[in-house]
């Protein structure tokens, strides 16, 4: 098994995204036309933009094999020969969830019933769960534990799945027979706590989370349908946050409620509004080493991050069909990883687009001179 010394991999990674990063805006540069220059727009990859302090940088798309690796003799020719090059062709259908540990970005697609895998630090793109008998039906959701294995939610088998890294099968347990639609998973770092995320029924009370065991024994049951603190409606993902607290993104009630490692709610924020910290079709949910919230909202076609109290702290992204760095037309499911990057999927436009949270030092590069 490839093993990573964490801070290399991260010294790797961003030197592999920054140097991407120039190439598209190259690219993104050169591409109108004389026609559309009239109207050209400017490309936005600081939130928030200067004179602002910016908080969060554009790095690159994840999309194909030319996102992660530059062109080789053997790719030239034959894109020079036939027209068509393999690099550009999308690795996935649709990214229905994303998760990220040492330079590895895992991407569950279920039109492709695979997890694919674009290992940043190798420049190689691979896919698991598509092969017998580990074969996936429908992967939903990710997670990944401290050791660096791969959970996945296998939505249409109702099973759990483990892989390690490099995508070899672990195990495996089934859920009980009173998920309706499981759609999220979390797991604690030790891997000794896997929560199991049910939207539930239409007209039933089986909206929940439920925490299992490392060999699949059910320990607890969180939550029923309801409006009350802990109760659920339409649950859709949660994450684990500082110190093993529980974050769940509670959709139908337009909040995101925080519970400890026991179980108990500790707070919630949130409410139903187009304002800024309030939700519309809120859809993914990430919570990085540092605390942050960030939730994404299908309707706004943003994210917006917030403090672990709750409190707003600032805002990325707008609905726009150009499909730009920062423009959406159906955001989804978002991830943050341990060395500062963040994960936006879109489903419309299928990408995954990658921010790097700037330190001050960093920020500063981008400030007028005074």
């Amino acid at each position: 098994m490839v093993t990573f010394d964490p801070r290399a991999a991260k010294l790797e990674v961003s030197s592999i995204f920054a140097a991407l990063l120039l190439v598209l805006i190259a690219l993104l540069g050169g591409c109108a036309g004389p026609q559309e220059k009239a109207d050209e727009r400017k490309i936005q990859t600081l939130w928030p933009e200067p004179p602002e302090r910016p908080r969060y940088r554009f790095v690159t798309f994840l999309r194909s094999l030319s996102d992660i690796r530059a062109e080789d003799e053997d790719e030239r020719l034959q894109r020079v020969l036939t027209g068509r090059s393999a690099r550009e062709e999308r690795i996935y259908g649709s990214p229905a969830d994303v998760a990220a540990r040492n330079g590895r970005i895992y991407i569950a697609d279920p039109l492709q019933n695979a997890i694919v895998v674009f290992d940043v630090p190798r420049r190689k793109v691979f896919r698991f769960g598509v092969r017998e008998p580990n074969r996936l039906q429908r992967p939903a959701a990710l997670a990944i534990d401290g050791l660096g294995r791969v959970y996945v939610l296998d939505s249409q088998a109702k099973k759990v799945m483990v892989f390690d890294g490099l995508g070899l099968y672990q195990s495996e347990f089934r859920l009980e027979e009173d998920f309706a639609k499981p759609v999220g998973i979390a797991v604690d770092p030790a891997g000794e706590r896997i929560y199991v995320v049910d939207r539930g029924s239409l007209n039933g009370d089986d909206h929940k989370v439920v925490v299992f065991g490392p060999s699949g024994e059910r320990k607890l049951v969180l939550g029923s349908r309801g409006e009350g603190p802990g109760e659920f409606s339409i649950p859709l993902t949660a994450e684990v946050g500082p110190d093993g607290a529980l974050v769940v993104l509670d959709a139908g009630n337009f909040r995101v409620q925080i519970f400890d490692r026991e179980g108990t709610f500790v707070r919630q924020f949130g409410s139903a509004g187009n304002g800024l910290g309030q939700f519309s079709r809120p859809r993914g949910l990430a919570v990085d080493g540092e605390g942050r919230i960030y939730v994404s909202d299908a309707n706004f076609n943003n994210l917006q991050i917030f403090d672990w109290d709750g409190q707003l702290l600032m805002t990325i992204g707008r609905p726009d069909p150009r499909g730009a760095p920062g423009e959406f037309s159906l955001i989804g499911q978002l991830a943050a990883d341990a060395s500062g990057y963040l994960y936006v999927a879109d489903l419309f436009f299928r990408k995954v687009e990658v921010y790097d949270h700037l330190s001050d030092a960093q920020a500063a590069r981008y400030m007028p001179a005074r």
